[in-house]
């Protein structure tokens, strides 16, 4: 897994922190230092640009993140903020920053390796687009398994830091950065690599917690119970339906694999309905008469709800619901016992489940 970077330690007993910018060119404007704080964002001090050149100047009482913004809110450097002279310059890999304490340079590290990551990332978006507009298949092929390998190479460069660095706060900083894109058994195993004074940072509270999160939608967990409307307008709940087995579906009348597998599913539910399946349905469509025709010219007979937010669907959030279709297997307790089956494996589960 590739992480792209509160909550204080103990600060730098000097006077007070310098940031010096020297970004050269003609770039100008206001910019903003804000630290990050258990109370969220906290102005630090403001300066203004003058052909690439800044100067903060202030003190903190302990050492946190901090981010040189501009008026309109773009992040221009992230910094290990304590008690220290920092010097902000435009390098050879994009904008970096010398000096500061041991936070500074470790994190420093880590920046260096998600910087050639974003690089990577642009240099293949533009090469595979070039590549299908020319319908080059060979080309597409060749320049997918060298992203691919870089990336491993990365990865791999990103790990040594890991584990060289598996004590500091910041590696457990970077991982919290990342946490939101990783499920549990990814999120699980980088932590269970960090060092005591990582894992007791406020970082690695903040790990915990988001552990403790993901679990709750993980086999062998009691599912995360939630009410919405159906298309008579009835509010209906998940623990409420009444099952041996229940299958949480997460479609879309948008969504092409959701609705070629829609068969799959009416062929299931006129088997197994009669011997305790049920299927509630979770559409996240945005508006209703597509829900609505989608429901109608599938043939849907089973549990069918919508808060109608699409992806901004507190329920698809809650189940950490990235791409559909999304299908949970509930026991006749609400524990998930299969995440993700389609097709043959869905119907093998649920033919081991009630076939007899």
């Amino acid at each position: 897994m590739i992480f792209v970077a509160l909550l204080p330690w103990a600060a730098d007993a000097q006077e007070g922190f310098k940031i010096v910018g020297k970004l050269g060119g003609t770039l100008g404007g206001d910019l903003v230092l804000a630290g990050n704080t258990p109370a969220g964002l906290v102005k630090l001090a403001e300066a203004k640009m003058e052909n690439g050149n800044f100067l903060f100047i202030g003190r903190v009482d302990s050492l946190m993140p901090a981010y040189i913004l501009t008026a309109e809110q773009q992040s221009v450097a992230t910094l290990m903020l304590e008690n220290q002279e920092y010097t902000v310059v435009a390098g050879e890999n994009g904008i970096e920053v010398e000096g500061g304490g041991e936070s500074q340079r470790i994190l420093s590290q880590f920046d260096l390796i998600n910087q050639q990551i974003l690089r990577e990332n642009m240099k293949a978006e533009q090469e595979l687009k070039a590549a299908y507009a020319e319908q080059n298949s060979m080309k597409l092929q060749a320049l997918q398994q060298q992203y691919q390998k870089k990336l491993v190479e990365l990865a791999k460069a990103q790990d040594v830091l890991m584990t060289t660095f598996k004590d500091s706060p910041v590696t457990a900083y970077v991982i919290a950065n990342g946490m939101g894109q990783m499920d549990y058994p990814s999120l699980k195993e980088v932590y269970d690599r960090l060092g005591e004074p990582a894992k007791n940072s406020v970082y690695g509270e903040l790990i915990v917690r988001q552990l403790d999160f993901l679990k709750q939608v993980e086999v062998g967990s009691i599912a995360p119970d939630f009410k919405a409307a159906n298309l008579a307008g009835d509010t209906l709940s998940l623990h409420g339906a009444k099952g041996k087995l229940k299958l949480v579906d997460f479609w879309a009348s948008w969504c092409g694999p959701c609705r070629a597998e829609m068969p799959n599913l009416r062929k299931l539910y006129k088997k197994y309905h009669g011997k305790g399946l049920e299927i509630f349905a979770v559409s996240l469509d945005d508006k209703r008469a597509n829900w609505e025709q989608a429901s109608r010219d599938e043939q849907i007979k089973w549990l069918n709800v919508s808060d109608l937010s699409g992806w901004r669907s507190p329920i698809a959030a809650r189940y950490l619901v990235r791409a559909i279709p999304a299908t949970f297997l509930l026991d006749g307790e609400n524990r998930i016992i299969a995440k993700d089956l389609r097709g043959k494996e869905l119907e093998k589960k649920v033919m081991e489940v009630l076939g007899k």
